[in-house]
């Protein structure tokens, strides 16, 4: 394992690993559901595929600045103010 070569803790690494693909689910997730609503819309209103592209980038816009907030304002809050 990396984490033993370099004598990180292993449960170390996968709690991180566990975090940053819980960001990436939240992104993916984001633009599908924004997507499926979108297109959901589309067939109601006969809008396609308008509503659908206009829904996922939306959700990646939402995903998109959530992976920011947690990968850089975060821990920048967190320097600041610790407790």
């Amino acid at each position: 394992m990396a984490g033993d070569q370099k004598g990180g803790d292993p449960r170390a690494v996968m709690r991180a690993s566990g975090q940053f693909m819980g960001h990436g689910l939240t992104l993916a997730l984001a633009v599908l559901l924004f997507m499926g609503g979108g297109a959901w819309l589309d067939a109601k209103f006969h809008t396609a595929p308008f509503l659908m592209v206009l829904g996922a980038s939306v959700g990646a816009a939402a995903g998109f600045y959530s992976l920011y907030y947690h990968i850089v304002i975060e821990p920048k809050k967190r320097k600041q103010d610790p407790k």
